[in-house]
């Protein structure tokens, strides 16, 4: 729901003041006043631009308005506009708006042309980084169980897009000045040479607020949160509210609101049977998990400073599955990813172990030799991508992956083999490590802390594909 505005203005001459931003009860209709001051004679070109994200960007420009807007506004106080939130970001719901009100002498806009590298788009207002890779959730089997479904619960999307390198130094430094000038602390600044050489020595928090800022950079909503996430199903029955479960769906267990999930996507979507139980003659259906009680949708805080206080526990409540934004790759996902595609076979090469296949350490940049390990981790680029066009997911550094539920006392997983061999992870040698034998393309569980940090350990992300 579009909530929650606040005032953004524009110092400039012409000076606007006294922005007001008020949401009609029931409707996606916004009305906006402000007051502005011209010279005199003069009258002012006047845009609207919204941000959802507390004005951390200005992707989306106000085009379905009316009143005191457009061409020909002159000065004088309490202009108005009404705003149709709908047509210009429908099925969109934040709670962390703002409306910046933009005024410019003569009869042209501003040529401001919005931040957050985004536009008018009904469901994504920023465009992922251009050089990832897509990769369909499609048929495949593990050689340790792993199904499908799981990998599709985990992702929660079907079509993902992946970075087909771990991230470098380079592309680390450049979000973290990003980052540091946007609200974000706490992220420190990689090495300044070896450029294309992966990131290491972050630790898993780390990695996520990171994810969260390259999100806000690229003008999408960043997934990462200090709050259990409120899942958003949706507005089913488009009346312009967020509403908890009055009515529910037909079926033999009346009280389950799956219980007639025709297209089985685990969720009630418009045209499914329900029962009308408040008479009103539309779906009054769960859209949200209102999971602190106050019968209201509460937006995600996404996580962009101090230390995040989940030490253990469900991690995926602080997920926000609907986001665009950047995340992890989680633990089933990247299994599949690291097989290049290739279903049933213990690694991308068919069945036989990597201390017997010719060239691996050269193919993978991975040592299996714990005495005498390679002497770092290579380029990102260095090597041909698999059959996803992913380099490095088996080998050159391992990758912090994103787990749904930690272990022990906020002991994480890792996916990966490096340049310095399994056990460079964790001086330990009683972590569980599961090695090439197992078919886990070298899962290292419970070995690594959230803020404990590793010259073999890097990152990569993915994004949902719309």
């Amino acid at each position: 729901m579009i909530s929650a505005f606040a005032s953004a203005v524009n110092a400039a001459a012409p000076v606007v003041t006294g922005v007001t931003v008020s949401q009609r009860t029931n409707t996606k209709i916004v009305d906006i006043t402000y007051n502005l001051t011209l010279d005199a004679g003069q009258k002012a070109f006047v845009e609207l631009w919204f941000s959802p994200d507390n004005g951390l960007n200005y992707p989306i420009r106000c085009l379905d308005v009316s009143g005191d807007v457009d061409s020909n506004v002159s000065g004088g106080t309490g202009k108005t506009v009404e705003w149709n939130a709908e047509s210009d970001w429908n099925q969109q719901f934040t709670a962390n708006g703002k409306i910046r009100v933009i005024a410019t002498y003569g009869d042209q806009p501003s040529g401001f042309a919005g931040s957050g590298s985004g536009g008018n788009t009904n469901s994504n207002y920023g465009q992922a980084d251009a050089s990832m890779m897509t990769a369909n959730l499609d048929t495949f089997d593990s050689p340790d169980g792993d199904k499908t479904a799981d990998m599709k619960d985990e992702a929660g999307v079907d079509i993902i897009k992946v970075d087909p390198t771990e991230i470098t130094n380079e592309k680390w430094n450049q979000v973290v000045v990003w980052a540091l000038a946007n609200g974000y602390s706490g992220l420190p600044m990689g090495p300044d040479v070896n450029a294309s050489h992966p990131r290491t020595d972050v630790s898993f928090w780390e990695a996520v607020k990171w994810a969260n800022a390259r999100s806000e950079m690229d003008g999408l909503i960043p997934a990462y949160s200090t709050t259990v996430v409120e899942t958003l199903y949706g507005d089913f029955n488009n009346d312009g509210v967020l509403s908890t479960m009055s009515d529910q769906p037909e079926g033999p267990d009346d009280w389950d609101m799956y219980s007639q999930d025709t297209n089985n996507n685990g969720r009630y979507d418009p045209g499914e049977p329900y029962t009308d139980s408040n008479g009103n003659g539309k779906p009054d259906l769960q859209e949200y998990e209102d999971f602190n009680g106050d019968n209201a949708y509460n937006a995600p805080t996404p996580y962009r400073t101090g230390t995040h206080s989940l030490s253990s526990g469900r991690f995926s409540g602080y997920i926000d599955f609907n986001a665009t934004g950047y995340r992890l790759i989680p633990p089933t996902v990247i299994k599949k990813l690291a097989s290049g595609g290739v279903s049933g076979k213990q690694w991308p090469w068919g069945d036989v172990a990597p201390k017997d296949y010719d060239n691996f350490a050269s193919e993978y940049h991975m040592s299996t030799d714990p005495v005498n390990p390679l002497a770092g981790p290579s380029p990102a680029t260095a090597r041909p991508g698999n059959g996803y066009g992913l380099k490095d997911l088996i080998g050159n550094v391992g990758e912090h992956v994103e787990n749904g539920e930690f272990t022990g006392s906020g002991d994480i997983f890792v996916y990966g083999g490096s340049y310095l061999g399994l056990t460079a992870y964790h001086p330990d040698p009683g972590i569980n490590i599961q090695s090439w034998s197992s078919g886990n393309y070298f899962e290292i569980e419970g070995s690594m802390d959230v803020n404990q940090k590793s010259p073999a350990i890097g990152f990569r992300c993915m994004v949902k594909s719309e």
